[in-house]
């Protein structure tokens, strides 16, 4: 597959604070990357070095296999889309998709076919005459991403674009965003804290954490075989268990999914001990958080039962999952 971007040692320092550490990244394209962590990761400076609005103490940046490290942002092809939306409010809806575009010159006949063709893509062609205070805070979304998508540029860059939504509207435009992705598509990196938006959002996971990369892989290999504390612990819930004698030096995670609630009978690979503190029902699943007889807390989360757990809380019993599932972490890989 054809790389669109690679970063080769790229680090970037803010006096004595290193904000990215010498970093390596291939991204294919057309895929969906988001760059996943807390803040002061070094996610937003490298969303800012790949759009030439930040230049990097050391490294290179190449894009469509052209060395890029210095050139300006208006010549790399990319587009950006931020929190804010940053549209112009006294121009219209079809004006701010067309701004780009007539900024590039382009002949009128071909800046109308464009823009047409972009609000059919974001599936508001009814508000092109409409002004940004008039639309809701997901049709501006779709707006400012029409804007950045009309000049077709190499790279969508999209950094926390959501963070301004309430939780529902951040839930549609998730998947609005991964059907434009899809029909367009567009190379696109995108920034967040939140882990279910990544999660729910990525081909791959770029998890960052004190200015590198901590791990990148797809969402699945990100959630179920972490390689660190870290990102066990960032990335969902994880329980941790005490190691076997024999692996002293590393710690065992097991994801909340993987535990089930043995009955009599029930084997298991492992099998362990507890006092069922609490059941929390959540619909189609329930969390069970119960504690070990050596005084691990353990969560599992299972399905629901439509008639109600057969077990209560102070009762004994059994938490037991397959030896697949549980993910053995080096003591040194760790934060």
């Amino acid at each position: 597959m054809k790389t669109k971007l690679r970063l080769d040692q790229v680090a970037k320092s803010y006096g004595p604070v290193r904000a990215l550490r010498p970093t390596t990244l291939d991204v294919p394209e057309g895929e969906f990357l988001t760059l996943l962590g807390p803040s002061g990761s070094g996610k937003s400076t490298l969303l800012q070095i790949l759009a030439g609005l930040t230049a990097c103490d050391q490294g290179d940046v190449w894009i469509d296999g052209r060395l890029s490290t210095d050139t300006p942002p208006h010549d790399r092809g990319v587009g950006l889309i931020f929190q804010n939306y940053a549209l112009f409010p006294h121009l219209t809806v079809a004006q701010n998709i067309a701004f780009p575009l007539e900024m590039r010159r382009l002949p009128r006949a071909e800046i109308d076919r464009r823009v047409t063709r972009m609000l059919e893509v974001v599936q508001l062609p009814h508000v092109g005459d409409r002004l940004p205070r008039e639309l809701s805070g997901g049709q501006q979304q779709r707006v400012a991403f029409a804007r950045c998508s009309v000049y077709e540029p190499s790279i969508i860059l999209m950094d926390e674009p959501l963070g301004a939504l309430d939780k529902r509207l951040r839930d549609d435009m998730q998947t609005e965003i991964r059907r434009l992705h899809k029909e367009l598509g567009a190379t696109i990196l995108y920034v967040t804290h939140d882990q279910e938006e990544a999660m729910a959002m990525s081909d791959r996971i770029c998890l960052m954490n004190d200015g590198g990369i901590a791990q990148l892989g797809t969402p699945s290999e990100i959630y179920f075989r972490p390689r660190s504390v870290f990102a066990a612990e960032f990335v969902g819930h994880a329980n941790f268990i005490a190691p076997a004698s024999d692996r002293a030096n590393s710690k065992c995670m097991v994801r909340p999914e993987n535990i089930r609630i043995l009955e009599e009978a029930e084997r298991a690979d492992t099998v362990i001990d507890a006092i069922l503190e609490d059941t929390i029902m959540l619909g189609a699943f329930s969390r069970h958080v119960a504690r070990s007889v050596t005084g691990e807390r353990l969560v599992a989360v299972n399905w629901s039962d439509e008639k109600g757990t057969m077990h209560r809380p102070g009762e004994a019993i059994r938490l037991g999952w397959d030896a697949c599932d549980t993910v053995h972490l080096a003591a040194e890989a760790g934060r």
